[in-house]
């Protein structure tokens, strides 16, 4: 969203202004624009509730939640945007989620600053309510930093290239989990066909995501049912992740995957606090990824950008009706330890009923390669489906 701008007003030199001659020596002046021109302000939230049933020998259960709620918005002052969300509807209760300012300092470059999404692969960066599938991969949920404050610079190589680079404190939404002195982050996106006006447009993306963690702990990585895949331990020192991979969008086709690899500290508690150091073990490596695609079944385009069917109107008669399917594959484990391993697939159909409404379910199938005393046995399924309302008023790419 962008600020009018206010056209200068014709010389009048000895022409009458309204109804008077003004001299030609007195200066004209140029009225201010509109303060609605001058400020623009834009909501921004979205809400979703979900029922799930699930379903695995012995046990099983089935649950209605609200699932997630985001409320927020900001202001476009020139070249300025301020943007603040609040999320609701989480374990904590309400917290911080978005606060950031971000400035288009020069036509190709743009620098952000405050609590945001760290620069990290194709699929964190994008709106989680807009996808195809109602739950994120398993591997990204793993490997994915969160959101930190820090500050970034983004530089867009016209529409071929864009790379971004970022450092943060070690501090916000995900302080508990990292515990961290300071993070670097950095990406690099292209898209080498861009030269297409209405040909297939590729997005190739690889970033990293480095840390340092001061008496934290490796991330807990839970299943798409909910249950922990992988507890998380005691951890000081360096983390690192990495992801590479990419999007090809073509008309009503999207297709998506990523290869996700991490490694994390880890220790051994020997006195019974885990706030204070202990003694080292062998790193925690984790390593798999998924792959995702797309159809738009009652003909309309997909936007890259945002991920949803291009509607002709807000009419219901012009809502949009697409498939996605998505297998992903990931394993955590370490040199002293045996890993865990998940296998999964999703199937799913989404009815973009309105430009701002969708409906959508999906069938869900996992395999673990190492059983968890939660589950009696390696293999499980269940169904979700649910309602969302979201606007788009974004500030920036991402969410």
């Amino acid at each position: 969203m962008g600020t009018a701008s206010a056209e200068a007003p014709p010389s009048t030199g000895g022409a009458a202004v309204g109804s008077r001659d003004v001299p030609k020596d007195m200066p004209v002046k140029a009225s201010r624009p509109p303060l609605r021109e001058r400020f623009q302000f834009f909501p921004y939230g979205w809400i979703r509730t979900d029922a799930t049933w699930y379903s695995a020998p012995r046990e099983g259960y089935s649950n209605i939640s609200l699932a997630g709620a985001r409320i927020g918005g900001g202001v476009n002052i020139g070249p300025v945007t301020a943007f603040v969300t609040i999320e609701a509807a989480q374990a904590k209760g309400p917290q911080l989620f978005d606060a950031f300012i971000a400035w288009a300092a020069a036509p190709r470059l743009r620098l952000r600053a405050g609590q945001f999404k760290a620069p990290f692969g194709l699929r964190f960066n994008a709106p989680d309510l807009v996808d195809e599938l109602p739950r994120a991969p398993l591997s990204m949920l793993a490997a994915t930093p969160g959101r930190q404050v820090g500050l970034e610079v983004a530089y867009d190589f016209w529409r071929w290239a864009e790379v971004t680079a970022a450092v943060f404190s070690g501090i916000g939404q995900n302080r508990e989990a990292n515990n961290t002195k300071i993070a670097f982050a950095g990406k690099v996106q292209l898209n080498p066909l861009a030269f297409l006006q209405r040909g297939p447009q590729l997005l190739l993306v690889a970033s990293v995501f480095a840390y340092h963690k001061t008496n934290g702990f490796t991330p807990t990585v839970t299943t798409a049912f909910g249950f922990d895949f992988f507890h998380g331990l005691p951890s000081s020192g360096a983390s690192r992740r990495f992801t590479g991979g990419g999007g090809l969008f073509w008309r009503f086709l999207s297709a998506r995957g990523e290869f996700f690899y991490t490694y994390d500290s880890r220790e051994r508690d020997t006195d019974g606090d885990p706030f204070t150091p202990g003694d080292p073990l062998p790193q925690l490596i984790g390593a798999g990824g998924y792959a995702q695609i797309g159809a738009v079944v009652t003909g309309q385009d997909k936007d890259p950008a945002t991920l949803l069917p291009r509607l002709a109107s807000r009419r219901v008669r012009d809502s949009a009706v697409e498939l996605s399917a998505r297998f992903e594959r990931f394993r955590i484990g370490a040199r002293d330890v045996v890993g865990n391993g998940i296998l999964a697939t999703s199937a799913g159909v989404n009815w973009v009923l309105l430009q701002h409404l969708r409906v959508f379910a999906a069938v869900n199938w996992q395999r673990l390669e190492t059983a968890i005393p939660e589950i009696p046995r390696a293999t499980s399924w269940g169904v979700t489906g649910g309602l969302a309302g979201f606007f788009l008023g974004r500030a920036g790419r991402g969410d």
